[in-house]
């Protein structure tokens, strides 16, 4: 993970003011039934966490779909209590190409009521 060396706080600021806007637009865009899904590879939570909070007060429409343990394949402990998808550097195997060197990630699934 680089974005520590990499990004100010005004950064991660202007980041999620922009995360704000799409988030917004894409809900904006969901049918009745239809399905968002919101993924940031940031640890932060003005990113993440927080971003999905906010979404959800402003658009009483949609709702948190938690992610099932099922889903991912062993992996049960990246699901947050909320049921939105968390993980850190620490928890990724670096046994392989398929997992080095990969940041933490953050996911949710929301869907808008009908």
């Amino acid at each position: 993970p680089d974005i520590p060396y990499l990004k100010s706080p005004k950064d991660i600021e202007a980041l999620a003011a922009l995360q704000t806007r799409l988030l917004d637009n894409a809900a904006s865009l969901l049918k009745p039934g239809g399905r968002l899904v919101y993924s940031t590879c940031s640890l932060e939570p003005e990113e993440g966490e927080a971003q999905v909070a906010a979404l959800l007060v402003r658009n009483e429409a949609l709702r948190l779909d938690a992610i099932a343990p099922d889903e991912l394949y062993g992996q049960a402990e990246w699901i947050e209590p909320s049921g939105c998808l968390r993980t850190f550097p620490y928890e990724l195997r670096l046994d392989g190409p398929d997992w080095s060197g990969m940041d933490g990630f953050f996911a949710a699934r929301l869907v808008r009521a009908g």
